[in-house]
């Protein structure tokens, strides 16, 4: 009788050493909106805040170390640079497998690629290197985002091309706070981070499409006032439990 207690009580205690505790599964998913309400392309429906109607026909956009960071002082790197493209479904998300178990704070990343990372061919093995490539003449790299489209009729277009414009670098870094506990309890998870397109133009510096006409590659003015729209409040963090 001892003997089969003794065994039974092994196999129990074997099975348990086996189980392997539930994972958590984080997917970070990548999100437009204009004024709140989920992006229709190419659609003239849009008003920036000079008063002028636009579509948005275009959006390619590049975002680099994205960061959890925990309580603890750890982090956890999600991805050192991803690629959208809003003619791409499959760009829209990512998903990180069995993410630790930890007490996350939050999130940072990088619009754009900073000067480490922006450096020419560095990704010509990527899907993105043909599209998102910066002319060498002006300082060569890559683009961070090409968000184009027509403004008030079909035929007069803007194109808001943003990257190292003449060498400079006007990517920038943000931090947002979460709280996401990862346990064993947790089960999947979703952040969503948003792209609020109409800030680009807004605050703290109004942008009219007919002030810098087709392109701002070499305008440094302008990739400075569109980057402090950026750092401003055009992204933002939701998580999703």
């Amino acid at each position: 009788m001892k003997k089969i207690l003794f065994i039974t009580s092994l196999i129990l205690i074997t099975f348990s050493a086996c189980e392997k505790p539930n994972q958590t599964d984080l997917t970070l998913n990548f999100t437009q909106t204009i004024d709140g309400a989920e992006l229709t392309t190419n659609s003239m429906i849009y008003t920036n805040s000079a008063g002028e109607d636009y579509d948005v026909q275009t959006l390619k956009y590049l975002i680099s170390d994205i960061n959890l960071h925990s309580d603890d002082g750890y982090t956890l790197l999600l991805d050192e640079v991803h690629f959208i493209d809003i003619s791409d479904a499959s760009t829209f998300s990512f998903t990180i497998e069995d993410v630790p178990n930890n007490n996350y704070t939050s999130i940072s990343y990088t619009m754009g690629l900073d000067t480490i990372k922006n450096t020419n061919n560095l990704y010509i093995n990527e899907s993105y290197h043909s599209a998102m490539a910066w002319p060498e003449t002006n300082g060569g790299g890559y683009h961070y985002m090409k968000l184009e489209g027509a403004y008030n009729n079909d035929s007069t277009f803007y194109n808001t091309h943003t990257g190292g414009t003449m060498g400079d670098d006007y990517s920038f870094n943000n931090v947002e706070d979460i709280s996401l506990t990862v346990d064993d309890d947790l089960g999947n998870v979703s952040i969503n981070l948003n792209m609020e397109i109409n800030n680009w133009y807004n605050s703290p510096n109004q942008i009219e499409f007919s002030s810098y006409g087709m392109g701002i590659m070499m305008n440094m003015m302008m990739q400075m006032n569109i980057q402090m729209n950026g750092i401003t409040d055009v992204f933002s963090v939701d998580v999703i439990k």
